[in-house]
């Protein structure tokens, strides 16, 4: 074997066995990219990271204190648009002493609101009422906007007369007013006669 490449390479000249070297290097190359080529494809595994995720949209919730002549008074969490009726029913319901016409039940409540069932003792009165044509507004049912009717109330103070209301359980009497930061006697002489508790 050794003797045959010995004759083999004795009748090349340099020149022509650089060529046949450099040709068996390009036809070694060319042979390895074709046999590469026909290899199997290795098969890569790509995991998505877009994973479906679900989105729960409920409704807006509000808080609700209910007083007064219910049968069990208290927090309640309801849905935001719920009425007064829906809160009075979750509280258990009227109670014997009620005065049911001292709520106005379809009236849409506001998270934070205080509602104040009155008794058979106290008048009929709610705001919004129409059975007056000047109804008397109610201090512990009244909203901000409809306690700002009252002369000489505006945004501000109508919050304060709420917050001292959800604070002290409601107004006892007319003159409760006068424990408001801004409510002097002159004031309270225009709007006395226009509220009721």
């Amino acid at each position: 074997m050794l003797q045959w490449l010995k004759e083999i390479y004795s009748e090349f000249t340099p020149r022509a066995l650089k060529t046949l070297i450099t040709g068996i290097g390009i036809t070694g190359f060319v042979v390895y990219v074709a046999t590469s080529s026909l290899m199997p494809a290795q098969k890569v595994f790509v995991q998505s990271s877009n994973s479906k995720k679900s989105v729960n949209v409920s409704s807006a919730r509000i808080y609700v204190d209910v007083a007064g002549e219910v049968r069990k008074p208290g927090i309640y969490q309801l849905d935001s648009g719920a009425r007064v009726f829906d809160v009075v029913l979750l509280a258990g319901g009227f109670t014997a002493k009620a005065n049911q016409g001292s709520v106005n039940l379809a009236r849409t409540l506001t998270d934070g609101e205080q509602l104040i069932v009155a008794n058979k003792s106290q008048q009929n009165y709610y705001s919004g009422s129409s059975n007056s044509a000047n109804p008397l507004i109610s201090l512990n049912q009244a909203s901000e906007s409809e306690l700002e009717q009252l002369p000489g109330v505006g945004p501000a103070l109508a919050g304060r007369m709420i917050d001292w209301r959800s604070a002290n359980g409601g107004f006892k009497t007319k003159e409760d007013l006068l424990n408001i930061a801004g409510i002097g006697d002159k004031l309270f002489a225009q709007i006395k006669d226009k509220v009721t508790l």
